[in-house]
């Protein structure tokens, strides 16, 4: 997913929760899959696989940013406001900027992620 080949991150990641359906680290596997919906443009399958991650390691920050990404680009502000809320519960000192930082995919992604994050009401 990091290199962009989302094809081949999606089939990888199927086959990692297929292999290893109770695996406690399956978040990564849902998290790949979120992030490749998300940049792809598919923002219910992006919700869709932020919640199987956020319930399989709840306290995972980056997981809640995937959501409140894929529920702004819903324009479902409410639920991307609840789900920022959570996301400053699990990690009280969370910044846009600091996320950002993290440069785990090219920068436009990132800003893109970002932007998304500010319009839940995220601090910069």
């Amino acid at each position: 997913m990091y290199s962009e080949t989302y094809e081949r991150a999606c089939d990888h990641a199927f086959k990692a929760l297929r292999l290893s359906p109770f695996d406690p680290l399956n978040y990564h596997s849902y998290l790949a899959l979120a992030w490749v919906h998300l940049f792809t443009g598919r923002y219910d399958d992006a919700v869709n696989y932020s919640t199987l991650a956020i319930q399989v390691a709840p306290g995972f920050s980056v997981l809640y940013a995937s959501l409140v990404a894929a529920y702004v680009n819903l324009d479902r502000l409410d639920a991307a406001r609840a789900a920022a809320s959570r996301l400053l519960e699990v990690a009280p000192g969370w910044t846009n900027s600091a996320f950002v930082r993290m440069s785990v995919v090219r920068p436009e992604l990132m800003e893109m992620l970002a932007s998304a994050l500010r319009k839940a009401g995220l601090p910069e």
